[in-house]
């Protein structure tokens, strides 16, 4: 049965209110055909057939952004040869209303459309699409078109492949079928499609459902799947036993490793997620597979069904602004790193140093004193892998939802475990939230359940704990001040160490990259020493005391120098050489550790022991 037939009754029908207040038009006949014919192109052909078309003209839109990543990336750059036929093969004309939108003129007659172009595709990330010689990999929205005011409508996909390839996805159980049925656009793009003569699948039962575990490599030493396989089930199984079970019947991990790729990537579907991983399974990918398998797994809850109220149903068209990634992202993340513990795919040591980390990497950005979790989760659009066409100070006004978010989870699981003496934890709020947000209510177009907003967050961890973090709320996620690190861990008989690395050097408080000459600066620290020095970024520094940076580092010519130690460098800013003074700081602690405290009472060991055990 495929998901669409599985949830055709939830969502394909309006509330009461909205059929009262804005009545949909008729419905169209919708049918999709994906055509993967020439790999070597990297060009998708796409057909779209509407049918019973009673309006003048249709607007086919592709969408500008990729739901589960807050970044605009104008899709239709990639659209060619677009053209529009009408029922009996004759050409319709039309129009490019902006950037993602064509305007198709059906005439009085109306009756049928058909449009097709193609699409280049040679990007293997969660948002984009790839198409080559060995797979396409192909997320809906960078591919499929939707017809304006008509998203909620049911359609068909079918699509057409060598005859050699297979094809796994979320729409159903069998690699042999070609076709679909989905309830609505919705669905459609987000259920990706991985069509390969070389992807592998696995399969296993949880709760009776199945999971399906599918790889796409490039290297035969990656042929053993097996300790793939026992993670993800260790995983599932571990997810599973904290909140609901999802309303799906099936759900397919797509796998790729593709060492070479600049970056990694994960992306959460609704039966579904979409794992691209740098390194070869055999190579040392195996632990990135898990932790991203973790992560997009949870958001099967967090994120695809209890969701903010921006993030479904959508404005494909531009920017769908919350406050509340830090806890769709950040709490998902942290949920990750907890059930690698629970699962036992982690020890608590290796549970405890990721938290450290994560600790470090938001106390050393000098970005968390002026940007809060809301304010990074409301400006994601700014910087979530969106292409940078002009200069930025990201790296000094900044933070990551994610990394904060992270640390929020933390402090406010052991804040509650500490409040309850250990009756109630950040799983009671998560479950609180999906019963109230995403079982409760009724369907709607989009599916099951309604969106939350920031103000819901605290609401909930009150009603779970039965206690008021409004304070919290303030400082911790609405402000920007210094975060109970102490206090919370305390709580576990824990404390955070924080050291300086042995052999560190002086302080420059600057970030670089290596030149052939010297080295760059990318960012200067607000108030260290390069700053007081009135360095800039962009400066070239050549030489420390004379002495070249051209084969030698910027980190073993400072360790010459004790800190406070006034040091002339040659710096080379807009063309000419220059000799500038800097006084050195005192190296930067850069070694996090959580560790425990010395004779924990009974109270914090218990509460300890429960936070960190294995399920």
């Amino acid at each position: 049965m495929t998901i669409g037939w599985m949830l055709a009754a939830l969502l394909a029908l309006p509330t009461s209110a909205a059929r009262a207040e804005n009545p949909p038009p008729a419905p169209l006949e919708l049918q999709y055909h994906l055509r993967l014919m020439r790999p070597s192109t990297h060009l998708l052909g796409v057909e779209i057939t509407a049918g019973k078309v009673a309006e003048a003209a249709l607007d086919f839109v592709l969408p500008a952004w990729a739901p589960g990543r807050y970044a605009i990336y104008d899709f239709a750059k990639n659209v060619q040869e677009f053209e529009a036929l009408d029922g009996q093969g004759r050409k319709l004309p039309w129009t490019k209303l902006d950037k993602q939108t064509w305007r198709v003129e059906v005439g009085e007659a109306g009756g049928a459309v058909k449009i097709r172009y193609l699409v280049y595709a040679n990007d293997l990330t969660g948002s984009f699409s790839q198409f080559d010689t060995s797979h396409a990999s192909v997320t809906g929205a960078s591919v499929f078109m939707y017809v304006a005011g008509h998203k909620q409508d049911p359609l068909g996909l079918t699509v057409e492949a060598p005859a050699n390839w297979r094809l796994i996805s979320g729409f159903s159980e069998s690699t042999s079928q070609w076709a679909f049925r989905a309830a609505n656009y919705d669905i459609l793009v987000d259920t990706p499609l991985e069509v390969s003569p070389e992807c592998t699948l696995d399969q296993f039962s949880e709760s009776d459902k199945t999971f399906r575990v599918a790889v796409h490599t490039y290297s035969q030493k990656d042929s053993d799947h097996s300790k793939l396989l026992k993670g993800v089930k260790k995983i599932v199984h571990s997810e599973m036993a904290m909140l609901p079970p999802p309303d799906f019947q099936h759900y397919t991990f797509i796998f790729h490793f593709a060492p070479g790729l600049a970056l990694g990537d994960g992306m959460e579907h609704l039966n579904s997620s979409h794992i691209v991983v740098r390194e070869g399974l055999a190579g040392g990918g195996l632990s990135d597979a898990l932790e991203i398998a973790a992560h997009e797994f949870f958001h099967a809850w967090n994120v695809k069904r209890l969701r903010p109220a921006a993030l479904g149903p959508f404005d494909y068209t531009r920017e769908n602004y919350t406050r509340s990634l830090w806890f769709a992202e950040g709490v998902t993340s942290y949920y990750s790193y907890l059930h690698l513990l629970r699962c036992g795919l982690w020890n608590p040591s290796e549970f405890l140093q990721r938290l450290a980390d994560e600790i470090r990497s938001l106390e050393l950005e000098p970005g968390r004193q002026q940007m809060s979790a809301e304010s990074s989760s409301f400006h994601a659009w700014f910087y979530d892998r969106s292409p940078q066409m002009q200069e930025t100070n990201f790296p000094n006004a900044t933070i990551s939802y994610y990394n904060k978010g992270v640390v929020l989870g933390l402090l406010l699981d052991l804040e509650i475990r500490s409040r309850t003496r250990g009756q109630k934890s950040l799983d009671d709020v998560l479950r609180w939230m999906y019963a109230n947000f995403y079982e409760a209510p009724p369907a709607s177009s989009y599916g099951r359940g309604r969106g939350y907003e920031e103000k819901d967050i605290l609401d909930a961890v009150n009603a779970a704990s039965g206690s008021d973090f409004t304070a919290f709320f303030e400082r911790c996620v609405q402000g920007t001040e210094p975060l109970p690190y102490a206090e919370a861990l305390a709580a576990a008989g824990l404390q955070l160490q924080v050291d300086v690395a042995p052999g560190s050097p002086p302080s420059l408080g600057v970030l670089i990259e290596k030149q052939d000459r010297g080295v760059r600066i990318t960012s200067v620290r607000p108030e260290g020493a390069a700053d007081r020095a009135s360095l800039s970024r962009g400066d070239l520094l050549l030489a420390v005391d004379e002495l070249p940076l051209e084969k030698v580092s910027l980190q073993d010519r400072l360790r010459a120098y004790p800190p406070g130690s006034e040091v002339p460098f040659t710096v080379e800013r807009h063309g000419r050489q220059q000799r500038m003074t800097v006084k050195l700081d005192p190296p930067i602690p850069t070694v996090y550790t959580i560790g425990e405290m010395a004779a924990p009472t009974p109270q914090q060991i218990s509460l300890r022991e429960g936070w960190l055990a294995v399920k």
